[in-house]
């Protein structure tokens, strides 16, 4: 048994290790909780809407066709007006939100080949990289449509009910919480989204769950991270189970395309690769089963 005065020890040195992490999730989260897209709006109403314009008219034949393949498409005007108010910012790459088309068309297949027979049951599905809560509620429309019960956990360093600017055109109003900014789909937020503030290498680590059905991984790209997100969800999947991974883009993005490239040929996910563009690409991963060799008997 342990000396009573070493127990006292290990008790108070946990407790300081407990205080500093909080501390240092504290830390992290400062910058995120102020301002980080600015002070300001970066744009007009007039410009935001211009913008918005421009990739409406884009095309990417390899989406339709994906969209084609599995059965399932989103409804585009649907899409736009979600989109016009999370995805429409001034960037210097060329705006896209084909994912949201992916994302949509996925899992609603999944949720076609995964029927349940209890209308209660949940279905878990994870998300890293929130930002303004585009992606999370398009996989809450999946659900919705398909008529299914689901819980999509969300993580992010960006608060969800601080006011700030979020390099949109609800800037123009004054900074919103993210709440504020999603409030037309309050519906599916309220049904179907947690929003989990902090970073994903601590966070990940808190939430207990035994089995991930799809996810959506589009935080940090680089392979040390991408690698531990997977990491945390491998042991949750089962054959048939889902991955989607964003920005599959070599040129820009090389620590998560060889991140990919590892998984899917060491771990048992067969990948999909889609391209929005040059500059955009997709991976669709889903796992699948190793076949049983028999032993000869002797």
């Amino acid at each position: 048994m342990l000396n009573p005065a070493f127990r006292k020890l290990k008790r108070g040195v946990v407790s300081i290790l407990i205080r500093l992490q909080h501390e240092i999730h504290r830390r992290l989260l400062l910058h995120w909780d102020g301002f980080p897209f600015g002070k300001e709006p970066l744009a007009t109403k007039t410009e935001y809407e211009n913008l918005a314009k421009i990739v409406q008219q884009q095309k990417y034949p390899e989406i339709d066709a994906f969209e084609q393949q599995v059965g399932f498409a989103i409804v585009p005007s649907w899409l736009h007006e979600l989109a016009f108010h999370t995805q429409v910012v001034i960037k210097k790459s060329p705006l896209c939100y084909a994912h949201g088309r992916v994302l949509y068309s996925a899992l609603s297949a999944y949720l076609r080949d995964h029927p349940t027979k209890y209308p209660t049951d949940r279905l878990t599905i994870w998300e890293t990289g929130t930002a303004r809560g585009f992606s999370a509620i398009c996989m809450a429309k999946a659900l919705k449509d398909q008529n299914r019960a689901g819980t999509i956990v969300t993580f992010d360093r960006l608060p969800h009910h601080k006011p700030i600017y979020w390099n949109c055109v609800d800037d123009c109003h004054g900074p919103k919480t993210r709440a504020q900014l999603l409030a037309p789909w309050h519906s599916l937020m309220e049904d179907f989204v947690i929003f989990h503030q902090g970073d994903t290498r601590l966070e990940l680590l808190k939430v207990q769950t035994s089995r991930i059905h799809f996810a959506f991984l589009d935080g940090t790209h680089s392979y040390k991270d991408v690698m531990f997100e997977f990491n945390q969800i491998r042991d949750h999947q089962q054959p048939g189970d889902i991955i989607v991974f964003d920005d599959y883009t070599p040129q820009q993005f090389p620590g998560l395309v060889k991140a990919v490239n590892e998984i899917c040929g060491r771990h048992q996910y067969r990948r999909t690769v889609l391209r929005a563009h040059t500059g955009r690409g997709y991976v669709v991963a889903k796992k699948y089963e190793v076949p049983r060799v028999e032993s000869e008997l002797s």
